[in-house]
């Protein structure tokens, strides 16, 4: 189920650090078993809660068996935060107790004795949080598809299984376009999201000579896997992808346009560096790379900031037995050379800058295109699907050729749903 040192220790950590406190602090033995059963029903139901709002806002479903994971989880972190206050807590408040002592029986108390609570502070912030913070964005729950392309669209599609090289299987749908199409647009979600609130891209699109294939990255919907890497392992899952169309559908992918937004931009640009199966490429709020975006982040706050970026990408990077500081977007779409990139970044996009689709645009050495569209992070399309889908086409039709058209169908006005 899990595939990195993150997961492994998720896993072990509450038998572990619940049998610390057990050792090392007799108190904590005294604890009532009415009194955890009550905890266990009550933060259950407060996760199920949770989770049916987050499923309502992106139209997808809750995994009950994902609720004794976040719990697993929460109280792993619950345990580790005691050992935390009874360890460096406690030890700063000896030494605050031991200088107050000495000033009472009139002796000078040494000056770093008031910077304990600062360094404590920061202490807690650069290890504990840090730390807190780089599990959670690597290792998330899972939610399942709400709507697939016939409920929504009325448009009939393959539902499929995309085995990858490290021995997962992706959860997928095709969609192919009548009359059969040699072309096929492959759509790739954001972090965090699925292929079922990614379903919006189907309307604009479908019906305009282009087949149609969504897929759940590693770790998302209904995909295999726990541990998310923003692009850079997902790379392998476009490639599955690809693999997949060229052994099961030959003839209606002699043309693939892969179209990523925010994490699935990266993973597109690195897998299409490598692929030369992928005949263009479409980035759709995408980022330059995750050290340039966390340092842009970490940048508000002086010193202590850029300390906090390196080492949650060095966490990460250990969590997920992947390096977060050397990949770059950026050097991948240099690789494209003579392909086709068209970049578009929503004006009210306050995730990733406007200045790293600036320059990814600008590393392109083939065609390229870049649009400043409407809209927030990832939902320029539901913002102006129109404008948006005419945008893409006139631009594939430009550097592929035209593709043969049919009658646009009416297409419901989509619901923003956020996908990172």
């Amino acid at each position: 189920m899990f595939h990195s040192i993150g997961g492994c220790l998720f896993l072990a950590a509450p038998i572990v650090l619940g049998a610390s406190l057990l050792a090392w602090f007799p108190k904590y033995r005294r604890f009532r078993w009415r009194s955890l059963a009550v905890y266990l029903v009550v933060m259950s139901g407060l996760i199920w809660a949770a989770l049916e709002v987050v499923a309502y806002i992106a139209s997808a479903q809750v995994v009950l068996t994902e609720i004794p994971l976040i719990l697993w989880f929460t109280i792993a972190w619950r345990l580790a935060w005691e050992l935390w206050a009874q360890t460096v807590g406690h030890l700063g408040d000896k030494w605050i107790r031991w200088g107050r002592l000495r000033r009472r029986q009139g002796r000078p108390m040494p000056l770093w004795i008031g910077l304990i609570p600062i360094g404590r502070a920061g202490l807690t912030a650069l290890v504990f949080f840090s730390l807190f913070l780089s599990t959670v964005v690597t290792h998330r729950c899972k939610l399942i598809d709400g709507q697939d392309p016939l409920s929504t669209f009325d448009m009939p599609f393959d539902h499929v299984r995309i085995p990858t090289p490290d021995g997962l299987v992706l959860d997928g749908w095709f969609i192919p376009h009548d009359p059969p199409s040699e072309r096929t647009i492959l759509i790739c979600h954001g972090a965090g999201a699925n292929k079922g609130n990614f379903i919006w891209f189907l309307g604009p699109l479908a019906n305009h000579g282009y087949n149609v294939m969504f897929f759940d990255f590693r770790a998302h919907g209904g995909s295999d896997g726990r541990t998310t890497t923003y692009g850079i392992r997902e790379r392998t899952d476009v490639m599955a992808a690809v693999d997949w169309l060229e052994l099961r559908r030959p003839q209606l992918a002699r043309v693939i346009v892969g179209l990523g937004s925010s994490q699935g931009s990266m993973a597109l640009a690195l897998a299409a560096a490598d692929e030369p199966r992928i005949d263009a490429v479409i980035l759709d709020s995408p980022f330059v790379s995750p050290r340039d975006l966390v340092h842009g982040k970490a940048r508000c706050v002086p010193v202590l900031g850029p300390l906090m970026a390196d080492l949650l990408l060095a966490e990460v990077s250990v969590q997920t037995g992947t390096d977060f500081f050397r990949v770059s977007a950026e050097e991948a779409v240099r690789r494209l050379k003579s392909r086709p990139v068209m970049v578009i970044h929503g004006d009210g996009d306050f995730v990733m800058p406007r200045s790293h689709a600036q320059r990814l645009h600008d590393a392109a050495a083939g065609p390229r295109e870049i649009w400043f569209g409407p809209g927030p992070h990832s939902n320029i399309i539901t913002e102006s699907p129109n404008e948006y889908a005419d945008r893409v086409l006139r631009f594939l039709d430009e550097h592929l050729g035209p593709a043969p058209r049919r009658a646009r169908r009416a297409h419901s006005r989509p619901v923003a749903t956020d996908a990172g």
